[in-house]
């Protein structure tokens, strides 16, 4: 399996309309600003998807994690993620508005 999934990426063109923009994110998924961390889907197929989150200097983590070299904290990263991968489970069921991610 790992050879088999070793360098596969999905293409997608930047250039595009999202998949997915942040009315149907938010229609999507339960959360709000200022934990919604996905602005927009790129690609979404049955086994993968690609998201993504515009991040400004005007993010409240900045302030303080770490000043003088802003990061985004590696567990807003894996919130992300996971907010990400809630799509693409709800893209699997005939019902999602019957779950929550």
């Amino acid at each position: 399996m790992k050879i088999k999934e070793k360098g596969v990426a999905p293409n997608f063109d930047l250039n595009k309309e999202p998949v997915y923009d942040v009315v149907k994110v938010q229609e999507t998924l339960p959360h709000r600003p200022p934990f919604l961390f996905v602005d927009k889907v790129l690609h979404l197929d049955q086994e993968r998807v690609v998201g993504m989150k515009n991040v400004t200097m005007n993010e409240p983590f900045f302030v303080s994690h770490f000043p003088g070299a802003p990061v985004m904290p590696g567990v807003l990263q894996i919130e992300a993620m996971a907010q990400v991968g809630g799509i693409l489970v709800l893209n699997t069921v005939d019902d999602p508005e019957n779950y929550l991610t």
